[in-house]
């Protein structure tokens, strides 16, 4: 009884090492399976065809040859209002798609800039208003000054005019009494001594006429100058008034605000299509963009090339035009084609981003980008399908 015991307590372990080393055979080869390339491909399993040294395949995926915009609100803000959109609508540029919900407060902004300017404006045109008035008073009694000037000075010239009249028609009497005296004549003393003081007279008058139009010119000439002067004061006043006037900052205020304001709306910043909306009203801005948007009139298909085979193709690419062929189940033809130069060749070479599906595909590949410009009938077709994963063929141009 202890022999039978101690024989099945051997046997359990043994078993047990036993599955293990059968668990181990099969995952090998299972491993060993999946890292040997299968000679039996077809269906009936036959090796696959070499491939033609005249084509090369790559993946490789649908865009718009000027890429997907993604339109962002700035960080910080809120949509507070969408606009209605969705995929397939065409969107011109600078056509609103949200507005933000700082709006309110940039359009207040707005009012307070615009109501700075409008005082600024009537402060401005009131110290005109009273520039312009002193002016006009200064340049009304300059006017009278002259005006006087001009009638006082004539009066007092005709009234010398006169007294020299008068005192050359008294020196005439007395030399003509004297005269007719020394030649016998009955002349009294009298009648010279009469005549000799109205001549006086006349001399006396005549030179204070003249000291009086000599002060009164002297005084006009003074008083224009004064006018003259408060007219200048007024002028350089009302300019200095005018100056103080904030109107162009006011107005350059106004202007920053609007500018601000309008960049509270977000707008399509090109012509093209929606792709996705993503936004949402009340949703943070800057995190995510609120739509996807792109030119669909011009697709490209970008082939991940890889490295080996990217000689071959820059050699066709130099000598001419590369045909090209897009297929994928999606798709309701094959589109088609052409990589314009080896300037559609990047020169750079890095890790795939299309992966094959199935497990055993190399999803660790180093490839080089192509760019293969569709045609206007296949990029009418692409369009409906931007970022779709296809298989695209090169062969050399004829």
């Amino acid at each position: 009884m202890q022999h039978t015991r101690h024989r099945s307590g051997r046997v359990l372990p043994m078993l047990i090492i036993a599955l293990v080393a059968v668990s181990a055979g099969l995952a090998a080869g299972y491993f060993l399976a999946d890292r040997v390339p299968k000679q039996n491909a077809g269906p009936q399993g036959e090796p696959p065809p070499p491939a033609p040294p005249d084509r090369i395949t790559a993946l490789g995926r649908l865009q718009p040859e000027g890429g997907v915009v993604p339109v962002y609100g700035p960080p910080g803000d809120r949509i507070a209002k969408l606009y209605s959109l969705a995929p397939g609508n065409t969107l011109a540029a600078d056509e609103p798609i949200a507005e933000l919900a700082s709006r309110k407060d940039r359009l207040l902004e707005v009012q307070v800039a615009e109501t700075q300017l409008a005082e600024a404006k009537a402060a401005r045109d009131a110290a005109e208003r009273a520039g312009k008035q002193k002016i006009r008073a200064a340049e009304t009694e300059l006017n009278q000054a002259k005006a006087n000037k001009v009638s006082d000075l004539a009066a007092l010239d005709a009234k010398l005019d006169f007294l020299a009249l008068q005192a050359k028609s008294a020196a005439k009497q007395v030399d003509r009494l004297k005269e007719l005296k020394e030649k016998g004549g009955t002349v009294a003393d009298e009648d010279i001594e009469k005549v000799e003081l109205l001549k006086a007279q006349a001399d006396a008058e005549l030179a204070a006429t003249r000291a009086m139009r000599k002060k009164a010119e002297t005084t006009y000439e003074e008083t224009e100058k004064s006018a003259q002067a408060r007219i200048d004061a007024a002028k350089a006043e009302l300019e200095e008034a005018l100056a103080r006037a904030p109107i162009k900052s006011s107005e350059e205020k106004l202007a920053l605000a609007k500018q601000v304001a309008d960049l509270t709306i977000i707008r399509a910043p090109v012509n093209g299509t929606v792709l996705k909306v993503t936004g949402r009203e009340g949703q943070p801005t800057g995190m995510e963009p609120i739509i996807q948007m792109a030119a669909l009139g011009k697709m490209a298909v970008v082939a991940e090339v890889y490295e080996s085979d990217v000689e071959r193709l820059a050699g066709w690419a130099r000598a001419k035009p590369v045909p090209v062929e897009v297929t994928n189940p999606a798709l309701p033809k094959p589109l088609t084609g052409v990589v314009r130069s080896e300037s559609d060749i990047t020169r750079m070479i890095a890790r795939n981003q299309v992966f094959a599906m199935g497990p055993r595909e190399d999803a660790d590949r180093r490839v080089v980008e192509v760019i293969g410009h569709l045609d206007d009938a296949s990029a009418a077709l692409a369009g409906r399908f931007v970022g779709l994963q296809v298989t695209v063929a090169f062969t050399p141009g004829k």
